[in-house]
């Protein structure tokens, strides 16, 4: 008898596991007809007027579709084979008023020369330009590794790094493309660098171009973040160290052992306008520039415990400080600083959906006299500007696992990597995308609000199904990823439940009210199950932001279709 109800509570046990989730609803979804499979290296969607446009590209040729976004039907299909002149490298896609343009990286053996080639695509009528050299460079460009995707290097390579790097104003009206030229000595203690700029219109006219030499060497300073503003001027972040050691902190210092300099660079001039920001005791991790929409110039980013070198038998080795806190810098427009303010990651939050051992760790941080509690492995994806002034610092925990097995009689290991390290030739490699930091910054550089919340994902082909796209539609902000289903009522004691890429899972909202902070989370549809189809090989760059209410997913049926979502947030 005991047996028979352990069965029976067992079979109940499964039965409610097995019940699927009920769906939010505060969203609508709608699924479009079936149109023929398009398979390249780049896909990218815009919305012009009242329809969409979809751009694809795999090694020479060229799709190009137009989709009705009211009844997610494909309208025209362009195929074009072969369309660039020559042999193409790296490649970005991206609107400038009613055009797209297609960019990509050329190289001439003979003359020495460096292109940056360009091929305009109409979103009106869809028809193709020629290609056209849209800058040349004599002599090699150099490969640029930035820690921040706001500035963004050529899509391909956008992990490992780009030579050239783009960046629009906040109005959208100016185009900012910059590169970095060959040093003229290897050693980086007599090495000064020089970046090229060329600043564009809304028509991708010339407006002013120069080519600036750093103020310091190489070894001196570390090139940061860069912006332009609405009239066209330059900005660049860099950290510059007090002395030639390099070292982040000298022993028995309680400061950082650099500081943060602002450089300005005024429309058709090459001299550099310095401005000297003290961070104390402060270590930056990550920062990122910008023009807010009150054509402030605002820095922001995480601060982090500083590196530790721990000298061992043959290597002394460098353990990287992780992420403590974001920070905020206000300045005015001649660059001064007029606002630094920073906040630390509160306890009680890094110990929301931690393992015992991660609290163990924080304890034993927060007790410490040299380290802060961290949200380890923290990058940051973006800072989400309000048309008020405030911002979200929006990031999450990335990062690239190697399972290493040397065979018997070694032991196995576990190598973590950062993002950016070059990964290309390694195998048994696994990629990462977990928890996210969302913290609201008001316009006077107070903190509004900061959540960890929980996500956990896994897979092997990159990024593909992972990590999340961020929607403001009312007063509501939508996290929207893909989620393991166990995951909709987690208790905050709980570690999350893993979502594997390419194993369905269900789409998913984090819904934060933009002025209270209150966070609430909705499971939106089953991929596995969207009104009579099954959504395979989801991505999370092929979501397009309609209007402030409305995104479309392009989804792939498993049997060479694919087919349109839409989903819209009720206001």
């Amino acid at each position: 008898m005991k047996n028979k109800y352990l069965l029976l509570l067992f079979l109940v046990t499964i039965n409610i596991f097995s019940q699927d989730p009920k769906l939010s609803d505060n969203f609508t979804v709608e699924v479009g007809e079936e149109y023929e499979e398009t398979d390249g290296e780049i896909k990218v969607f815009f919305k012009h007027k009242n329809y969409i446009v979809a751009i694809n590209s795999k090694k020479s040729d060229l799709i190009i579709q137009k989709f009705d976004p009211k009844t997610l039907k494909e309208l025209k299909r362009v195929d074009l084979k072969k369309f660039m002149k020559s042999k193409g490298g790296n490649k970005e896609i991206m609107q400038i008023g009613d055009k797209a343009v297609f960019f990509y990286e050329a190289w001439d053996r003979s003359k020495q020369i460096e292109s940056l080639m360009a091929v305009n695509i109409s979103l009106e009528d869809l028809t193709v330009g020629d290609p056209y050299t849209f800058l040349s460079q004599q002599g090699k460009i150099v490969i640029v590794r930035h820690k921040l995707s706001s500035s963004k290097s050529l899509t391909i390579m956008r992990v490992f790094g780009g030579k050239y790097f783009f960046k629009k104003s906040f109005d959208n009206k100016k185009l900012l493309v910059t590169y970095r030229l060959k040093p003229e000595f290897r050693d980086d203690s007599k090495s000064f660098d020089r970046i090229a700029m060329h600043i564009f219109d809304s028509d991708l006219k010339l407006e002013w171009n120069e080519v600036v030499e750093m103020p310091y060497t190489e070894k001196k300073m570390n090139n940061g973040d860069y912006t332009i503003d609405r009239e066209g001027n330059f900005y660049m972040l860099a950290t510059v160290y007090e002395d030639d050691s390099t070292d982040e902190k000298k022993k028995n210092k309680e400061d950082a052992n650099y500081h943060l300099e602002l450089f300005k660079i005024k429309k058709n001039t090459n001299s550099i306008i310095k401005n000297k920001i003290e961070i104390g005791d402060k270590f930056i991790d990550e920062a990122s520039l910008y023009e807010n929409a009150k054509g402030d110039i605002v820095i922001a980013g995480t601060c982090k415990n500083p590196d530790k070198v721990t000298a061992g038998l043959l290597f002394s080795s460098n353990k990287q400080g992780q992420a403590t806190g974001v920070f905020t810098i206000k300045l005015d427009k001649d660059g001064a600083v007029s606002n630094f303010k920073s906040y630390d990651f509160p306890v009680e939050m890094l110990n929301k959906y931690s393992s015992k051992g991660k609290k163990r760790n924080i304890k034993k941080n927060e007790e410490s006299l040299d380290e802060k509690p961290s949200f380890n492995l923290l990058k940051i994806n973006s800072i989400a500007l309000n048309k008020d002034g405030s911002f979200l610092i929006l990031g999450e925990q990335r990062y690239i696992l190697q399972k290493r097995d040397l065979g018997e009689g070694f032991p196995k290991r576990n190598e973590v990597f950062n993002e950016d390290a070059f990964m290309m030739s390694l195998s048994g490699l696994s990629f990462h995308f977990r928890d996210i930091l969302v913290a609201k910054i008001n316009a006077d550089g107070s903190l509004a609000w900061m959540h960890k919340l929980p996500k956990r994902q896994k897979g092997v082909n990159r990024k593909r199904s992972m990590s999340y796209t961020h929607m403001f539609a009312g007063d509501h902000h939508y996290l929207l990823y893909l989620d393991n289903v166990k995951n909709l009522n987690l208790p905050e004691d709980k570690v999350p439940y893993q979502h594997t890429d390419g194993k369905g899972g269900y789409f998913t909202a984090y819904i934060i009210n933009d002025k209270t902070g209150e966070v609430k989370k909705e499971s939106i549809f089953n991929t596995r199950e969207i009104k009579g189809k099954k959504l395979e090989h989801f991505e999370t760059e092929k979501i397009l932001p309609l209007s402030d209410s409305e995104i479309l997913i392009e989804g792939f049926n498993g049997r060479s279709k694919d087919f349109l979502i839409k989903v819209t947030a009720k206001q």
